[in-house]
């Protein structure tokens, strides 16, 4: 025990702490202080992880439909999209094939010049019409194509029609990213399209005439700007034939998510696509077999062929031989005039009432691996022409006759039941079955960069791959955080709730000044020690003359004289040193027994002299002989070094009690 530190010994739980009160503080500040540092790097370390998902690195962008279904041959789920300064609302569609956007001019588009017959509801039915003479934001480029010489937009289905180009603001959704200078073209003519288009693909605008002059793409743009973290993209249709009051399904809007994808609106599968070489033709399949099913069964496609999926059209464009097999299933009659596989309405209550399906099965290779199929019910097929396309509204199987391989579609009809994804940084795509789980909650997961993360199956670049969110992460470093800050403060807890009961305990008593001003020697006892004497036991103490003195447990006799205490609860000798006419008086050791070795010589302590004690008398457990020098006839006088403790005590059975004396700050041990 150093003079620095004392040992304090609680009763009731036997703590042991620091009771220096210096070290003990500094402990105490020092831990407050690494709680301090640990909230302040806590904080920092949570800011910096949420600098980096939320703010620093971009997410992906989930941009909402219009919530229209519309369209001259649909209907279809539209988009917003907002152009020029100031802004103008134009609902379209999405185009996985176009690099750039279209929108009907309001000089034309609505005109007796494009329709002999110019509907009432013609601005709206077209989507809403641009006015590029009140946008300030607008630079035109001049009069374009949207093909030249076979390449181009939609070339392949021989679709031709000019375009008023330029660049101009744009911003996407409602709500969603806006650039500016993105290519956004004109459209007046009702036909190849009567909605405008928003276009998805990666690829640039190239003006040959304005000595090749190039335009980035507007998913190029969102990721140089730093606004998407990848060149990917996920689309679905949308499914207006979904709502059923049976199954608490709604009308299905179209999805479109800029660099991620809803695992909540797909079936997830293992097939994987590479992207084509034909940058104008890249999200190509093998389409290894159609089959039928409804009141007979039978397989439409009779050996794989690749195909393009492309959302810009609505039908799909088959082999001829493939579209005879439609004719037999559905009964279907293709109309010379229109070009189209009109139904009538008896017939088409009849289609309706089947329970008819195709199922698509697409691979990346043409026989085997890994695939999936799209499986289109009758009513996905189950589509309105309306004016200038037919005179009259009718219902129509979007089905057309391909010339040649080079014009083999899927069109938007088959993204209605099929979720796609692109990711132009890795060449790969995924077409997924949708998913039609009634009140199934949005899940987006972000798709890196490659730079990021190169690997596809490592990383969330596509349907059924998932990564690590930022949330999470966050969630982990606090958890760490904050499960310090609570370490922290048990343990300061326990160092105060430690030093408040110290401030309670019970002190030694102070000792007698005499002793303190003389030297004092500690001799233990030879024999075994076994329990110690509790401090506040009451004993009767018999002297020399036989009578008896008792005092209660703090050393004070009953009649009211204190005693006085040994400081540190050792046996002590005190040999007196003063000369008083008599021998030199020893006081023996207390509760000991002879064991046969000399007798140390101390001496007395300034203060009170002491009579010389009889070596041979007899000690009592608990007694101190003390024949004290005395004239004739006068009383006894008790010593000043007389111990305040009683002479009984509690032991164990079979074990002896031991003899040393218990001081009030001495622990109290058991079993030795």
């Amino acid at each position: 025990m150093t003079p620095r530190e004392s040992q304090v010994s609680d009763s009731n739980t036997g703590t042991m702490l620091l009771a220096n009160t210096d070290f003990g503080a500094s402990v105490e500040a020092l831990l407050f202080t690494w709680a301090s540092a640990s909230l302040v790097w806590g904080g920092s370390a949570n800011m910096i992880t949420r600098s980096s998902n939320d703010e620093d690195k971009p997410t992906a962008q989930v941009i909402s439909p219009s919530e229209y279904f519309e369209g001259n041959d649909g209907p279809w789920s539209t988009f917003n999209l907002r152009v020029g300064t100031p802004e103008q609302d134009i609902r379209v569609i999405v185009s996985t094939a176009s690099p750039e956007s279209f929108v009907v001019l309001s000089e034309y588009g609505c005109s007796t010049s494009v329709l002999e017959t110019v509907p009432d509801n013609c601005a709206v039915s077209r989507g809403n019409l641009y006015n590029p003479n009140e946008s300030s934001s607008r630079n035109e480029l001049g009069l374009f194509g949207i093909n030249d010489n076979g390449v181009g937009l939609e070339a392949n289905l021989g679709y031709s029609v000019r375009a008023e180009f330029g660049t101009e603001d744009l911003g996407l959704g409602l709500t969603g990213p806006s650039l500016e200078n993105q290519t956004v073209a004109g459209i007046a003519a009702a036909e190849p399209f009567y909605l405008g288009l928003f276009g998805l693909n990666n690829q640039p605008v190239n003006f040959t005439s304005l000595g090749n002059f190039s335009s980035p793409s507007f998913l190029t743009t969102l990721k140089d700007n730093g606004l998407i973290p990848s060149l990917s993209w996920s689309y679905t249709a949308g499914a207006p034939y979904k709502a059923h009051y049976a199954t608490g399904l709604k009308q299905v809007y179209g999805q479109l998510i800029l660099s991620g994808y809803d695992t909540s609106r797909f079936v997830e599968n293992s097939a994987s696509f590479t992207m084509a070489d034909d940058v104008t033709r890249d999200l190509v399949v093998v389409l290894q077999s159609v089959s039928y099913s409804g009141s007979t069964s039978m397989t439409l496609l009779s050996e794989p062929i690749d195909i393009f999926i492309d959302s810009t059209d609505p039908n799909l464009w088959l082999p001829e031989d493939v579209c005879d097999a439609f004719e037999r299933a559905f009964g279907l009659t293709l109309d010379g005039t229109t070009g189209l596989y009109l139904v009538n309405e008896t017939y088409h209550s009849t289609l309706l009432n089947s329970d008819a399906e195709v199922t698509f099965r697409l691979s990346d290779v043409r026989s085997g691996g890994d695939a999936v199929k799209i499986v289109l019910p009758y009513s996905a097929f189950d589509l309105t022409a309306e004016y200038p396309l037919v005179e009259n509204k009718s219902y129509y199987f979007p089905l057309k006759r391909a010339a040649n391989s080079t014009q083999y579609t899927l069109g938007r009809t088959f993204l209605q039941e099929a979720y796609l994804t692109a990711d132009y940084e890795r060449g790969v795509f995924n077409v997924s079955a949708c998913s039609w789980a009634a009140g199934a909650e949005e899940n987006v997961v972000t798709i890196p960069s490659k730079d990021s993360c190169p690997s596809i199956n490592g990383c969330s670049s596509g349907s059924g791959n998932k990564s690590l969110s930022g949330g999470a992460i966050a969630g982990i470093v606090i958890g760490v955080v904050v499960a310090a800050i609570l370490i922290v403060a048990v343990i300061v807890y326990c160092i105060r709730r430690e030093r408040k009961k110290r401030s309670y305990t019970t002190h030694a008593p102070a000792p007698d000044m005499a002793v303190i001003t003389g030297p004092v020697h500690n001799h233990h006892s030879s024999r075994r020690t076994g329990k110690y004497y509790s401090p506040d036991t009451v004993g009767t103490r018999t002297d020399a003359g036989g009578s008896e003195d008792n005092r209660n447990g703090n050393g004070e006799s009953i009649n009211g004289e204190s005693g006085q205490q040994e400081l540190d609860g050792q046996d002590t000798q005190v040999e007196q040193t003063t000369t008083s006419g008599e021998d030199e008086s020893q006081v023996h050791q207390l509760h000991g027994e002879a064991n046969g070795e000399p007798t140390p010589i101390y001496y007395e302590l300034g203060g009170k002299e002491v009579a010389k004690t009889n070596p041979e008398a007899a000690s009592e457990l608990g007694s101190l002989p003390l024949p004290l020098k005395r004239e004739e006839g006068e009383d006894r006088l008790d010593s000043p070094f007389v111990s305040t403790l009683g002479s009984v005590g509690w032991r164990d059975e079979g074990e002896d009690v031991s003899s040393d004396l218990v001081s009030p700050t001495t622990p109290v041990r058991h079993g030795f």
